[in-house]
């Protein structure tokens, strides 16, 4: 997890989008926490999790880093806040914010679905069997 300043660990992008995400997200009562989730030997993403005060961690959302970020494809809306977007044949809930310049929005996140649960726990599973 990262603290309202820690960023140990982090790559670059993860560095950036932290405290936008965590600010945009927050859930009373809750603290917000960043871990990495393992995709394959070779590909891992960032999932913002809100935890509970008894421990209970709940995924709520997937950093948009460079390579998620480029496989969005945002629907139409104005300003910040949350878009339409479709990555591959899946449509999603993505988090906007400026993009740098000021010149249009960029993807920060892609809000946790049952679909996105699913598979980040079969690539879980997967990985821990062939341990």
């Amino acid at each position: 997890m990262c603290g309202a300043f820690s960023a140990i660990g982090l790559a670059d992008t993860e560095r950036e989008l932290w405290p936008l995400v965590r600010e945009r997200l927050r859930e009373p009562g809750q603290l917000m926490g960043l871990m990495r989730a393992v995709l394959s030997e070779a590909v891992e993403v960032a999932v913002v999790v809100a935890v509970e005060p008894l421990g209970a961690v709940r995924p709520v959302a997937v950093l948009a880093t460079p390579g998620i970020a480029e496989e969005i494809q945002l629907g139409e809306g104005d300003g910040d806040g949350l878009r339409k977007a479709r990555i591959g044949d899946e449509e999603f809930d993505v988090l906007v914010g400026a993009a740098a310049g000021g010149d249009g929005v960029r993807p920060l996140a892609v809000l946790v679905t049952p679909w996105i649960l699913e598979h980040l726990a079969l690539y879980a599973r997967n990985l821990w069997s062939r341990r």
